[in-house]
């Protein structure tokens, strides 16, 4: 007779005559964003006192306990065995029993990436060079992380240089990282991920790397032109990787700027001021004017920053002013800036002003490249489920918080290691002859479409196909659309048609749809990627076992210590039917029975 125990957090519970049913679920031929935990059936317990103390009295409406509302851990035993460890338990209801439900084999980390929608771009990252951001600049020669891709643009083009890009493991890497969720792939197959690359095809910018990496302008005196106004003179300490740069003048430097931008202009400005007593110390005022020209120096606009000092401390003979200052600055392209001051007075000043980049949503050639926030607009779980299906894998869970990735080969691989069932069945019929066969799988077409993401841009079809020679089904479906778009090829490395050149033949940037390719040395290649090649690849065995589906369900006894060893990635062996079959679905009955659904290999 079989007894079964429940312990939720550590504690026994009463079960009476409750027989606990649990249901064993293969996640073979699944979407990896729909993997289907084991579970029970509702739990019926007893309200027995110590049942009602364990759940905290949560029948009663009075109740203020939060166990309701959150998950439990619990642990199931069959004749003292641990079939079933640190399952989630939850509260379904109470009425005449207590109703509870468990799940377990899923990776809870897991299921927050698949449920978030968080993307790429919400990934965490800093500010340390060549970890977080790269200097866009032409480097010579290219490289990994500047790999030689066809964008379109002239090779000579000083105005711009090849994109950086992103391994596929980093992106992995950093999504293990942030959500606590360990990926495991077969040795070969990681070899092959392992040269998979992301071009970084947008140019947005990065305000947490501009605030990281602010210019400074030190004022270092005055130039009295009157009485009341004065040019202030700034020795720039410069930033290399920012489109301005320091040029000198007559009233000290001048501000010069390539592209459109906008600047913060933070810090104080420090005014020391011969006292008088008529002299209003706290009233005081300052005006900061900003004046745009071109290099022959006609004024194209004047801005002005009035500020009152915001603290004034009287050391005789003089007045010390103090003036602060955090406003945005808008300068076009191409023109010269100058900054003066207009004040009551003038005198000597140990002030500093830092200029810092306010965010323009789009870098320009020659600044830092942030990586995080030009990875592709594609949701975390998506990029998952692209990188597996490429290669042709289907997930499992592995351990407390890990996703184990199996090729469908295998299941054909682990026949040697087969758990022989033969003794274990329960024939329904005195012939030899399942207890229920079907012959078609869910979600399975005559034509199963392998996609990438539609783009008049490419030139040719990259997409694949699995046929299905079964006329009772759907005649087709898209079984994978990936996030990506195709790419052509021109002169031996992938085209991105992401520049091109007008009419004046002047540099045009082009959005366009996300990119995978393959490294090969310094190159981007899209040889390989195209799904005809990878169906060939890494879905021999899926096509097998797609085509001629026989689904067979038949009961099978299985003790405690089989349910708790069971793998899903190794077959069974039924020797009544002469073949190896995999597991799909699995749920207990009384007295060790099991309702096994299996398919044949």
């Amino acid at each position: 007779m079989i007894r079964d125990e429940l312990y939720i957090n550590g504690d026994k519970v009463d079960v009476g005559d409750t027989d606990i049913s649990l249901n064993y679920k293969s996640n073979l031929l699944t979407d990896i964003s729909k993997i289907v935990s084991n579970n029970s059936y509702t739990i019926k317990l007893p309200k027995t006192a110590k049942n009602l103390a364990l759940i905290e009295c949560s029948h009663l409406p009075s109740s203020t306990t939060k166990f309701p509302y959150l998950k439990h851990v619990g642990n199931v035993l069959r004749n003292g065995i641990i079939i079933v460890k640190d399952a989630n338990v939850v509260l379904l209801s109470v009425s005449e029993y207590i109703e509870t439900a468990l799940s377990w084999g899923n990776v809870t980390n897991f299921a927050e990436i698949v449920s978030s929608d968080k993307k790429l771009t919400d990934l965490e990252y800093g500010t340390e060079e060549g970890t977080d951001w790269v200097v866009w600049n032409n480097k010579g020669s290219n490289s990994a992380q500047f790999p030689l891709i066809n964008y379109g643009f002239n090779s000579g083009d000083s105005n711009v240089w090849y994109h950086p890009a992103i391994t596929v493991k980093w992106i992995l890497e950093k999504i293990q990282e942030e959500s606590g969720v360990t990926f495991n792939f077969p040795s070969d197959k990681k070899t092959f991920i392992d040269k998979m690359i992301v071009p970084l095809l947008t140019r947005n910018d990065s305000q947490k790397i501009n605030d990281a990496f602010p210019s400074f302008l030190k004022m270092v005196g005055y130039v009295i032109v009157e009485s009341t106004f004065s040019y202030l003179k700034l020795n720039y300490i410069g930033d290399s990787t920012q489109q301005y740069a320091s040029v000198g003048g007559p009233y000290g430097d001048r501000l010069y700027t390539k592209y459109p931008i906008t600047l913060k202009v933070k810090g104080t400005i420090e005014m020391l001021v011969k006292y008088n007593s008529g002299m209003d110390v706290n009233n005081q005022y300052l005006n900061l004017r900003v004046s745009q020209s071109d290099s022959s120096g006609n004024i194209s606009s004047v801005s002005t920053i009035e500020r009152k000092n915001y603290a004034a401390y009287i050391e005789a003979p003089n007045v010390r002013l103090l003036f602060n200052f955090d406003d945005l600055v808008s300068i076009g392209s191409d023109e010269f800036m100058h900054f003066t001051i207009e004040a009551i007075a003038t005198g000597a000043s140990s002030s500093v002003l830092s200029l810092t980049v306010y965010d323009r949503n789009e870098i320009s050639f020659g600044e830092k490249f942030p990586l995080v926030p030009n990875l592709p607009d594609i949701k975390q779980i998506d990029f998952i489920k692209a990188v597996a299906s490429m290669v042709g894998l289907f997930a499992l869970p592995d351990g407390e918080n890990g996703i184990k990735f199996i090729p469908f080969d295998n299941l054909s691989a682990n026949k040697s290691k087969a758990v022989d069932w033969t003794n274990r069945v329960i024939m329904a019929y005195n012939s030899v002859t399942p207890r229920n066969l079907q012959y078609t799988l869910d979600n399975i077409a005559q034509n199963n479409w392998f996609r990438y993401k539609e783009d008049d841009n490419v030139m040719g079809n990259y997409d694949g196909n699995i046929q299905v020679d079964d006329a009772t089904i759907e005649y087709e479906r898209d079984a994978i659309s990936l996030p990506f778009s195709a790419c052509s090829t021109k002169g031996g490395v992938a085209y991105i048609p992401l520049y091109s050149y007008n009419d004046n033949g002047e540099l045009q940037y082009n959005k366009v749809n996300p990119r995978i390719l393959l490294l090969d040395g310094t190159k981007g290649i899209f040889k390989g990627l195209e799904w005809t090649t990878l169906i060939a690849n890494n879905y021999q065995t899926y096509k097998g076992l797609i085509n001629n589906a026989k689904v067979v369900t038949e009961y099978i006894r299985l003790n405690s210590i089989e349910l708790r060893d069971l793998e899903m990635d190794i077959p069974v062996y039924l020797a009544q039917y002469g073949c190896y079959l995999a597991i799909i679905e699995i749920k207990t009955k009384e007295n060790d029975i099991c309702e096994c659904k299996l398919l044949k290999l």
